[in-house]
């Protein structure tokens, strides 16, 4: 019985080296009998309803930021979304939208360099308040019209010095 089990074994394993070869030469995907890639990791599948989570942290990043802005409401508010949507991704029940993402990473970015510099209740002044080296734009206006670059030189400049 072992030497039947060990020999349909050694078949099923030379069978797929030979479809792995077999797919380098043409390009194929091996499959099994059973239509699963061979090699391929098992697929496991997230709880229903529940958010796949993001590869960048959405959720750590907007539980920051809902922080140090004092809420989700306050935090909706600078991003221009639904007062409801921070706090669905503080908790991974969502994840942003491509423009939401890409500000809420500049925001995250930009409050971190600014917590260098200042407490964090500071730092939440600093981007709602004028700024004089913005021309007296709001940072937070700047870095949705115009992303972090400026922001980032702002802060550089009040790293260095000269206060704005």
């Amino acid at each position: 019985m072992t030497s039947q089990k060990n020999r349909a074994s050694a078949i099923r394993a030379r069978k797929d080296k030979t479809a792995r070869a077999r797919s380098i030469v043409t390009g194929a995907t091996p499959t099994s009998r059973k239509g699963a890639v061979v090699g391929a990791p098992a697929r496991t599948r997230a709880p229903q309803g529940a958010e796949q989570p993001t590869p960048w942290l959405a959720d750590k990043r907007t539980g920051f930021l809902v922080s140090a802005f004092g809420g989700s409401s306050a935090l909706a508010g600078i991003l221009g979304v639904s007062r409801s949507q921070p706090g669905k991704w503080s908790k991974g029940e969502e994840a942003p939208s491509p423009e939401s993402a890409r500000l809420l990473l500049d925001l995250d970015h930009v409050m971190a360099r600014a917590a260098l510099i200042w407490p964090i209740s500071v730092a939440q002044e600093w981007m709602v308040g004028s700024n004089s080296y913005l021309e007296g734009a709001r940072p937070v206006d700047v870095l949705k019209t115009r992303g972090s670059t400026e922001v980032i030189e702002a802060l550089d400049s009040a790293m260095a010095g000269s206060f704005s």
